[in-house]
């Protein structure tokens, strides 16, 4: 999805704060839309662990997954870092912006990756008990969204180096991004405290 656009490219018709809006308020349905999906995990922990059908929510007798939480602190603090610094990406100077923004992106690629060497050393699959298969749907498609999030603002740090762009229409790209990083990790903290936390 382009979110930048260069003089050239507008019409009469789509002037660049009705764009510039546009892109806040789709970037809000989004990240609206991806609260409501992991929300059906949520209810799934709490409604699994209540249940607790033959005692096994942790698994089998003598196998209870216990995922690492080194690995779940680290990816804690690398989205809750990229929401932060994308985020603030909004406020600096113009001339920062784009160093900013990359700097959230290496952090929220970092999370993607810790999150995948994590998966290659759980020990568990999401056969392995109600406990495993929330888990594992929770983080890895926590992952997916988050590595999608991330495609979006390489695109966004990519396509505003062309000469041309207007300056609201970035900086409405770079907000609507911190907005669906700041959902994301809302999202990561609510996964951390079930899944590392409560259990």
């Amino acid at each position: 999805m382009d979110t930048t656009m260069s003089s050239a490219d507008l019409d009469a018709v789509e002037q660049p704060d009705v764009l510039a809006r546009s892109i806040r308020v789709g970037s809000r349905i989004w990240a609206a839309s991806q609260a409501f999906f992991f929300l059906a995990f949520f209810f799934a922990f709490l409604y699994l662990r209540a249940l607790n059908t033959d005692g096994v929510w942790r698994g089998w007798p003598h196998h209870h997954p216990s995922p690492s939480l080194a690995f779940g602190v680290a990816i804690l603090i690398c989205v809750v870092g990229s929401a932060a610094v994308a985020r603030g990406a909004v406020l600096v100077a113009p001339q920062m912006w784009r160093r900013t923004a990359s700097a959230a992106l290496v952090l929220a690629l970092a999370a993607v990756g810790l999150q995948s060497a994590q998966f290659s050393s759980l020990g568990f699959g999401p056969t392995d008990a109600a406990y495993a298969s929330v888990f594992v749907g929770w983080s890895g498609l926590f992952a997916l969204f988050l590595l999608g999030t991330s495609y979006w603002l390489a695109t966004v740090i990519g396509d505003v180096t062309r000469t041309g762009t207007l300056p609201e229409l970035r900086a409405a790209a770079v907000d609507a991004i911190g907005f669906v990083l700041l959902v994301l990790a809302g999202i990561e903290i609510v996964a951390f405290i079930l899944l590392y936390v409560v259990k």
